[in-house]
């Protein structure tokens, strides 16, 4: 196992079941982990218990929060900011849940994999043809999954996995990416592929303690407004660079006209038509370029 006395372990916790939580955190802190960052997202007075005895069990775990719920991926950006403001560059971080989905020594071997990939988005995949995975669960990845391969050709066998690696230099690359709910990770997801941020996935295993009826009392995840926010993510990625495509295209076609038909008046049709396409190349690779980084990527 790899030296881990640099990996902080970051759990966004809304509404925490003490049960599973607290023994989860004294299992996490008997590992060589550095801290465990504990994010309360607005869980309210009914769960200040949890987090009182969640600090008394080490002095690794630090608590920090807000009071009002503001969704999962706003609880990771401002665990991020929390990072990049006190821990350094060979920091290793791991988000995980709190509902107990994410054993420990997949935890640990998550962070073996980014210390190994430190340019790498590294996600525990889960097997989500296993029969104890709730059929929610399962269709809601399938879906998600096969949307990912057609439209952007992210191939990526757990688009919902909540446990993810990666090294310091990936903070400000995620501060960036919008989402303040379950949509940030699929936001995630794409972003950093077109970013070309290498994602590699580990397998881990595949726990699901409740039953798959009763999946939707326990979960957090709303099943409508979430699944629509998560299609939005899909479709608004598509469309800059659908933009971004025709425009160049659009602009390829023109220049390369104007420059043959107009302004080249050498009567070798060789030379005129490679300078031509050259030039309408480089103009609409240009174009195509700054639209990504503008629109796709925002400047990042």
């Amino acid at each position: 196992m790899s030296n881990l006395t640099n990996t902080i372990v970051i759990i966004p916790c809304y509404e925490p079941s003490a049960k599973k939580f607290l023994p989860y955190l004294e299992e996490l802190t008997k590992t060589d982990v550095k801290n465990v960052l504990i994010v309360d997202d607005g869980s309210g007075e009914k769960y200040q218990g949890v987090f009182d005895r969640a600090k008394q069990i080490s002095p690794k775990i630090l608590c920090t929060g807000y009071q009002e719920n503001k969704g999962k991926g706003y609880a990771l950006r401002f665990a991020f900011n929390f990072a990049k403001e006190h821990y350094d560059q060979d920091t290793v971080f791991v988000t995980a849940d709190c509902d107990g989905q994410h054993l420990v020594k997949d935890v640990l071997k998550i962070a073996g994999a980014s210390m190994q990939n430190p340019n790498a988005l590294i996600l525990g995949s889960r097997d989500f043809s296993l029969s104890q995975v709730p059929k929610r669960s399962r269709s809601g990845n399938t879906k998600t999954s096969a949307i990912l391969k057609f439209l952007y050709g992210v191939k990526i066998n757990d688009t919902q996995t909540g446990l993810r690696g990666f090294s310091y230099c990936l903070l400000d690359k995620l501060l960036k990416i919008s989402g303040d709910r379950f949509e940030y990770e699929t936001n995630q997801l794409i972003k950093l592929y077109q970013q070309e941020v290498p994602i590699k996935e580990v397998p881990i295993e595949t726990v699901y303690e409740e039953m798959p009826d009763d999946v939707e009392k326990k979960s957090h995840f709303k099943t409508f407004s979430d699944s629509v926010k998560v299609i939005g993510v899909l479709l608004k990625n598509l469309g800059w660079y659908f933009f971004s495509s025709v425009i160049s295209a659009v602009l390829d076609v023109a220049v390369f006209a104007l420059l043959f038909s107009v302004i080249l008046t050498t009567p070798d049709l060789t030379v005129k038509t490679l300078i031509a396409t050259v030039t309408a190349r480089v103009a609409s690779s240009i174009v195509n370029f700054t639209c990504n980084y503008k629109l796709v990527f925002h400047g990042t």
